[in-house]
């Protein structure tokens, strides 16, 4: 779990700083964030890497659902506790960049809407700590949807054949 968590985090924490060094710098916020969402998916393929590997390597070719959702939740955890960390740091060393970059890059209309939306915000919304807690559980989220799957398709109960 430990291996194919930490896999995850790095997964997204260099995709996640491409993102915004080639990827953002010249194209559109919308195509910076399906990038991001792109590398947090990416990151959680770890999740049934990890189960099958559990299972095929370890286990003698079975896993219940509940020990392959075990599996699962644990690597999404530690991807998302990866997220967290790099989102607090990204934030603390690139924040006032990353607002005047979304700034510049939205039409007046968007802009009107954002600022809007940030002083209705509290103070401790765009606290690097706070963004940190956002970015983790959207991964976690993520990582649940992608456990749920991996211990449905994945379980068995032995010799490689599929429990219905």
């Amino acid at each position: 779990m430990l291996r194919y968590g930490l896999a995850g985090g790095g997964i997204m924490i260099v995709l996640g700083l491409l993102n915004w060094w080639a990827i953002a710098p010249n194209f559109s916020i919308t195509t910076s964030q399906l990038i991001g969402y792109l590398g947090i998916f990416l990151a959680l393929l770890c999740v049934p890497l990890g189960v099958r590997y559990f299972r095929d390597q370890l286990n003698d070719g079975a896993v219940t659902f509940s020990r392959a959702f075990r599996i699962g939740i644990s690597i999404s955890l530690i991807v998302a506790v990866s997220m967290f960390l790099y989102g607090m740091l990204f934030h603390v060393f690139q924040g006032e960049e990353f607002m005047e970059w979304q700034r510049k890059n939205l039409d007046p209309e968007s802009l009107a809407k954002m600022e809007a939306q940030l002083d209705a915000m509290p103070d401790f919304a765009l606290m690097p700590w706070f963004q940190g807690v956002i970015l983790a559980l959207i991964t976690f989220l993520m990582g649940l949807i992608m456990t749920l799957l991996s211990a449905l398709f994945l379980r068995s109960s032995g010799s490689g054949q599929a429990s219905a």
